[in-house]
């Protein structure tokens, strides 16, 4: 996978995507249904290596990931986290048309998608925040992070 951050002792992971058209896919939705959040910064994301989903140790939602300067977060509701996951978005991401050298990002950005989804879907009243960022240097157009996020946490 990517990156991992960690913060109040949990660690979450990071998937970088190397397109835009794949962020489109996931954040539009998003945007028309939860606040921006702002919080403290937070590291930025890294491509992921995995060609395969692996589900193995799904999080536990959490508090929301703090949001850096510059960056993009959206806490998603309750009904727009299932919306999202009966959708299949994990899946609309794993099989975009995208480069070569996009396809292993992608296809991680997706199971860490489908993993944070599972969790926030499992778990009653969770939800799912979004983080946008820059790019960082590693050559992808922007960074994304997905988290399940606790009930007390997300948008009625």
């Amino acid at each position: 996978m990517g990156n991992s951050s960690t913060v109040l002792g949990r660690t979450r992971r990071w998937a970088a995507v190397g397109v835009i058209a794949a962020g489109v896919a996931v954040v539009a939705p998003m945007a028309a249904v939860g606040p921006l959040a702002t919080a403290a910064p937070s590291s930025s994301a890294a491509p992921s290596a995995s060609s395969e989903p692996e589900l193995d140790g799904i999080p536990e939602p959490s508090i929301p990931m703090p949001v850096a300067d510059g960056a993009l977060g959206y806490l998603a509701t309750r009904s727009a986290t299932l919306w999202l996951d009966d959708r299949g978005a994990d899946d609309v991401i794993r099989n975009l048309p995208v480069p070569p050298a996009y396809v292993d990002a992608n296809r991680g950005m997706a199971t860490n998608l489908e993993r944070e989804l599972k969790s926030a879907k499992d778990t009653p009243g969770a939800c799912l925040q979004i983080i946008i960022d820059g790019p960082d240097g590693s050559g992808g157009l922007f960074n994304y992070g997905f988290y399940a996020v606790e009930k007390q946490y997300c948008p009625k």
